[in-house]
């Protein structure tokens, strides 16, 4: 009897587990599948190399157009093809740099960057002001085409005399240039329209520059 007793104890016992896990089996595994759903994403995501948005770059440019202005410095250039598959392979320039008077530090230089986005230009997306700058400003944010002007032009590249860029109409024959910009913000990943204009200090018309440039280009992250 005291056998009996058991097994059946044993018994009673079993079935009310089973009843316990039909009851709370549901509610347990409904948090369990959520979480497999969400992490199975996850993992993919994470074992994937995600590129930042900013960093180490490439610069080329695409169309480079003067825009309206006084025609005092005026950048007529065309630029080589960029080839993807040769990143490092530098663009070449053609044309010429016309110079009505000197270029020196007497101007107020202004960039205004557009960037392309859902096919369209989204306008001043970036604005930077250089006060009291024009020829250093060039020596000091695009070293290597200042580099052209200078070997064409003859002025100095000695950062410890004033800068000055002569009047005259300097050519450029096939030059490769490197577009590189060290004391330039680092841009987010994207395509601009680069957008550089100034005017004389002694000028007090606002709207009335000595130059304009409009560029097309495109910042792309540097190959390892």
């Amino acid at each position: 009897m005291g056998t009996s007793f058991k097994m059946s104890q044993l018994l009673r016992n079993k079935i009310r587990h089973q009843v316990r896990v039909r009851r709370i089996g549901p509610s347990l595994l409904l948090p369990i599948v959520v979480w497999s759903v969400l992490l199975l994403p996850l993992d993919h995501v994470q074992s994937k190399a995600i590129k930042t948005f900013a960093g180490p770059y490439i610069a080329f440019g695409h169309t480079f157009d003067v825009c309206p202005s006084e025609n005092l410095h005026v950048l007529n250039i065309r630029a080589s093809h960029f080839n993807p598959f040769r990143p490092f392979e530098l663009q070449v320039l053609v044309g010429n740099a016309t110079f009505r008077e000197d270029m020196m530090d007497n101007f107020w230089s202004q960039v205004h960057m557009a960037v392309r986005s859902n096919n369209q230009w989204k306008e001043n997306a970036f604005v930077f002001n250089f006060p009291n700058v024009g020829c250093s400003a060039i020596r000091d944010h695009v070293p290597d085409l200042y580099r052209m002007l200078a070997k064409q032009s003859g002025a100095s590249m000695d950062k410890t005399v004033p800068c000055r860029l002569p009047a005259g109409v300097w050519p450029f024959k096939n030059e490769p240039v490197n577009w590189s910009f060290p004391n330039f913000p680092i841009m987010p990943y994207g395509r601009y329209k680069f957008r550089v204009s100034a005017r004389s200090n002694s000028n007090k018309d606002l709207r009335s520059l000595s130059a304009c440039l409009e560029v097309d280009c495109e910042v792309i992250p540097r190959p390892s």
